[in-house]
């Protein structure tokens, strides 16, 4: 006898009925009707982009651009701005406002907070599994909430525990 075990996307069931123009039967098919590949790859970083850590520090790599010795400058900078508290160095580099992402976007489902909230458990779900596979001993904190670290609204925001 065979055990059938259904395995639910993080994506919630029915989340399409808040569409205003679905184009195909379910998600998957909505998601390649409506996009270029290039907006696909393009989405694929968004929700898992590059990390870089800079002695004990992860930093999400697009909000932290120095490199080589001017990315060491940048970190004892923080250091002594926030007293080498840790949590406080990676939160003020990584803190981002979701709202800054869609500024430019005219589209009604950028108004709907239920797509954004669902938005923003993915991205936390993501870049949570792929810190825990570049970093498995480290207990890393992906969260979102509001005005954190001065960002405007609801942000998100990375750091280790």
């Amino acid at each position: 006898m065979y055990e059938i075990r259904y395995c639910n996307s993080i994506v919630k069931q029915g989340i399409m009925k808040k569409f205003r123009e679905p184009k195909g039967l379910n998600l998957f098919e909505h998601a390649c009707n409506c996009n270029s590949l290039e907006d696909i790859i393009a989405i694929s970083y968004l929700l898992c982009p590059d990390f870089i850590q800079i002695g004990e520090y992860i930093f999400v790599s697009v909000f932290f651009e120095e490199e080589g010795e001017e990315a060491i400058k940048k970190v004892k900078k923080l250091e002594e701005r926030f007293g080498k508290n840790k949590k406080l160095i990676e939160q003020w580099v990584n803190s981002w406002s979701i709202g800054d992402l869609f500024i430019n976007c005219t589209d009604e489902s950028y108004q709907n907070n239920s797509l954004i909230m669902q938005f923003c458990d993915i991205l936390v779900y993501n870049w949570q599994q792929r810190l825990k596979e570049l970093f498995p001993h480290k207990k890393i904190i992906v969260e979102t909430g509001n005005e954190i670290m001065g960002e405007l609204g609801l942000t998100i925001t990375v750091y280790e525990q």
